[in-house]
């Protein structure tokens, strides 16, 4: 063997029985850490593994609440929806029976926002030949005063009636 190859074995081993040493000096001071010294490691190491594991919480947490955004959202358009199929059907009732949907002169509510307060068709239906066949009624009768034009029936002259006449100056 050449004095380069000798040396450069010697430097190795001298090397592996130093990093040997290393090691076995570190393995003694683990040996030695208090109790404070492990508490804080192992706290370190399980905060690490949570932050590893977790990750992506924060995230998840965020797109959940827009998950729940998303169903009151589809909440509001389902009652939206059923607000505006109630309303055609009772427009399309009240059409069909003749009934006003026109509101009064001072935004008072239409005959149909007061009387079609079904919110089915048989229930609307029904509300609506009700509401219809009363109408007819009150226009077949016409205005009716069953006393309108007639006169009381004669009966004595009191004092005060003769008292009245002769005030106003007026002779049978």
């Amino acid at each position: 063997m050449s004095t380069t190859e000798t040396t450069s074995t010697e430097q190795a081993a001298s090397t592996e029985a130093g990093t040997q040493a290393s090691t076995e000096q570190r393995a003694t001071q683990a040996q030695t850490f208090t109790q404070a010294d492990v508490e804080r490691i192992v706290k370190e190491r399980l905060t690490q593994q949570a932050k590893n594991k977790f990750g992506d919480y924060d995230e998840l947490r965020t797109r959940a609440g827009d998950a729940l955004t998303l169903e009151q959202r589809i909440a509001e358009m389902e009652t939206r929806t059923a607000a505006a199929e109630s309303a055609a059907l009772r427009a399309s009732v009240a059409a069909e029976f003749g009934i006003s949907t026109k509101k009064g002169p001072k935004g008072e509510p239409s005959d149909a926002d007061l009387f079609l307060t079904g919110s089915d068709v048989d229930t609307l239906t029904a509300q609506a030949q009700r509401l219809a066949g009363r109408e007819e009624d009150r226009k077949k009768q016409g205005n009716f005063a069953p006393k309108e034009g007639t006169q009381p029936a004669g009966g004595t002259d009191s004092g005060e009636r003769e008292f009245v006449k002769n005030l106003f100056g007026r002779a049978d």
